[in-house]
């Protein structure tokens, strides 16, 4: 069994393929042009370890939150290959997966210039409270602790998406940092 991980949230592109449970691949590449190496990437990867998409069991994709064009670009190849390709697809949020690596009730957040994006989550993993941007000024008058990005543990989060259900390729949304910034004012 293939599945295939996307994650393009924020300035770094990833794109990892695992063998069963265990990591078999990844491509990896910081650029501000995801539109320019992000097809030709996935497409190394699945060329190198002989794979097509019709090998692919299921696809992973991080839904954001991130700018509009990092996000836009995971999941558009994400819905194509998991609607042409009838391929199951599941999604988390970039600070899901974070949280899948803290054992802990724990605030994270993923910052751009203008503030830092947050979610609460509790010891089971779950979403305290919807996520809310807080501005550099909000921020500075914000009493809780807010884990400021970090290292996904990708093996957690694989197996913690084997047990979470589909979703049908057209319902994937993807959370964009500067939409909650307008509406947060």
């Amino acid at each position: 069994m293939y599945t295939l991980y996307i994650d393009t949230h924020g300035l770094e592109l990833v794109f990892i393929l695992f063998k069963d449970d265990t990591i078999l691949d990844e491509r990896r590449q910081i650029s501000e042009k995801h539109s320019r190496y992000a097809v030709a990437m996935l497409e190394s990867l699945l060329s190198s370890n002989q794979v097509t998409a019709e090998d692919l069991s299921l696809i992973i994709v991080i839904n954001g939150p991130g700018s509009f064009t990092g996000v836009r670009i995971g999941c558009v190849i994400a819905k194509i290959m998991s609607y042409t390709k009838n391929i199951p697809l599941k999604t988390l949020t970039y600070l899901q997966a974070l949280d899948l690596s803290i054992d802990a009730e724990v605030t994270l957040g993923i910052r751009d210039r203008n503030g830092v994006f947050v979610g609460k989550f509790d010891r089971n993993h779950e979403l305290v409270s919807d996520y809310f941007y807080l501005s550099n000024q909000d921020l500075k008058k914000y009493s809780e602790e807010i884990i400021i990005n970090g290292e996904v543990d990708l093996n957690k989060v694989y197996l913690y998406m084997k047990e979470q259900m589909t979703i049908n390729p057209h319902l994937l949304k993807p959370i964009y940092v500067k939409k909650l910034e307008v509406e947060n004012g």
